[in-house]
């Protein structure tokens, strides 16, 4: 028997069957023409993305403006779309190369750059998952994804991310508390149909209402973001884990 697909989409229909993790999982679709339509008229914003890469490559955000026309945002770099038959004809060039097409989160933001969590789940030979390392990535200026490569953002501790943010009204504590939750519940319900990962780095979020999303697993995390981190003690745990995978 082969082994199940890698992809965001394979991993995302996997723990949709989960009626706990279903509401921390962003509304996602195959990329159609009618599936994205049926989510700008519904979140007014939608993001565009390879269901195979990584690191932030190929993510595009769709925004409906206030003239009624359709904002393009990939990288630093926007566009303007008067028009339904424009954003078609832009999609067209899309559908049918393994694209996505996902509801867009309102991430909350630090000096107004959204940020997002790597939560790092492991787990050794014949032993529970665990939760062995987080930290906020902040985008760089102008930019919609996180990835620091590639927008020049920054990593900083979750809770230096929480307090410069909307966030820092709520408990802290229990905050972290619900993102470790849902690690550990999205890593379980993964591990039967990919019983080899021993390793997940888990791409969460909090919105502005604090509301934690998983937005996709990838299962060769680069450890080296952990590096970043003033305090070196999360990445040599999870080194630990890793050599005894």
């Amino acid at each position: 028997m082969s082994k199940l697909s890698t992809s965001k989409w394979s991993k995302y229909k996997v723990m949709r069957k989960s009626k706990e993790l279903r509401a921390y999982l962003p509304e996602t679709a195959w990329l159609k023409e009618s599936a994205f339509w049926r989510m700008m008229n519904k979140y007014d914003q939608v993001i565009i993305k390879p269901t195979g890469s990584y690191g932030g490559h190929g993510v595009i955000r769709f925004k409906k403006t206030e003239a009624s026309e359709y904002e393009l945002h990939d990288g630093a770099k926007k566009k303007t779309f008067r028009n339904q038959a424009q954003v078609n004809a832009y999609l067209k060039r899309k559908t049918g190369k393994s694209f996505i097409v996902q509801q867009r989160i309102r991430l909350a933001t630090v000096k107004r750059r959204p940020f997002d969590l790597r939560v790092m789940v492991q787990r050794r030979p014949s032993s529970r998952w665990q939760v062995t390392g987080k930290l906020a990535k902040v985008a760089g200026a102008g930019f919609i994804v996180t990835n620091i490569r590639m927008s020049g953002g920054k990593v900083i501790p979750v809770e230096q991310a929480i307090q410069r943010s909307q966030l820092k009204t709520m408990r802290t504590e229990d905050l972290l508390a619900q993102l470790d939750k849902v690690a550990l519940k999205s890593a379980a319900k993964l591990a039967p149909s990919y019983p080899w990962v021993k390793t997940m780095g888990i791409d969460m979020a909090f919105d502005k209402d604090g509301h934690v999303w998983i937005i996709e697993v990838n299962y060769a995390p680069m450890l080296e973001l952990f590096l970043k981190l003033k305090d070196k003690s999360m990445f040599r745990k999870i080194k630990s884990f890793h050599k005894n995978k």
